[in-house]
Order: C-alpha cells, then structure tokens, then sequence
C-alpha cells in the first residue's frame, strides 16, 4: 500500500514535532537526574566541582594542577582555588613528581578516596531504588535509550 501525500506530510510533521520535543525534553531530563544523582552525597562535604576532581584524581590517578584545569575546563587560578579547598579539607596533598622535581602533582588521600566511595554508595544505591521500581519493559526501554544517548555524548 502506498502512502498519500498527506499521509507522508502528515509523517514528515509528526517527526519533526517529535525531534523538536525531544530537542526539548532530553537535556532537560538528563539535567534533572543528574541533579538528582548529585544530591546524593555525604552531607554538604563539598561543592560539585571539588567533588568532581576528587573523583578523577582517585579514578585515574595523580594529576598536576595544569591537567586537572585543562579536565575540567577552568583556569589555573580557578582550579587552584577548588585544590586549595580539597588541601585544606584533607581530601588532596600536594606531592612533588617523583619524575620531575619541579613540578607538583595532586593526590587524593586515604579520607578523599572514602568520600568519593561514600559518594558512589549513596548515588548507586538511590538509581537502584529507582530502577527497581520500574517495570521489565521500561528497564528495558532505559538501556536503548541509555546507549543512544550515549552514542550521541560520545559524537
């Protein structure tokens, strides 16, 4: 059977107020959750932006000052205001590179790798929550739609 003409414009619209929608809906969506998934930390400890290089630093290691701005996008100055809080908190020291001794690298301490495992804890534990309460078949519809969005994060 062939479609009409109205039946293709008809089509046509449909698509694109749905991408319009979706251009809408999903970052306000993933803003939302990832909101949410952010509360879920240890009790006003630190800002999200410390939280965020204390969470590179135990995942991937020592970093020097200059990385840990270039990661996250900010300016020396800046990020050495957001290490210096971190310092003083005892969640990061400063260390000298064993490979070059003028330059200083960051480290996250024994107390920081335990926030950010409290962290992962409470943040886990509340999405599981979540999930669990939906059906099989939504389940199933988040893991498409999470490798979609994936899939355009990563293009």
């Amino acid at each position: 059977m062939r479609a009409s003409t109205r039946d293709l414009a008809e089509t046509e619209d449909s698509g694109e107020g749905i991408l319009e929608q979706l251009v809408s809906d999903v970052p306000a969506a993933v803003a939302r959750l990832y909101r949410r998934l952010r509360a879920e930390k240890p009790g006003g400890q630190i800002g999200d932006s410390q939280l965020s290089v204390l969470a590179l630093l135990v995942k991937t290691g020592p970093h020097a000052l200059g990385e840990l701005s270039d990661h996250e996008h900010v300016t020396p100055p800046s990020m050495n205001q957001t290490v210096n809080s971190l310092a003083q908190a005892g969640y990061v020291t400063r260390q000298g590179d064993p490979d070059d001794g003028r330059r200083v690298i960051l480290v996250a301490t024994p107390e920081g790798v335990a926030l950010i495992e409290e962290t992962r804890r409470r943040r886990h534990a509340w999405l599981n929550a979540r999930l669990r309460e939906l059906s099989d078949a939504e389940r199933e519809i988040l893991a498409t739609a999470t490798g979609i969005i994936s899939k355009i994060a990563d293009s």
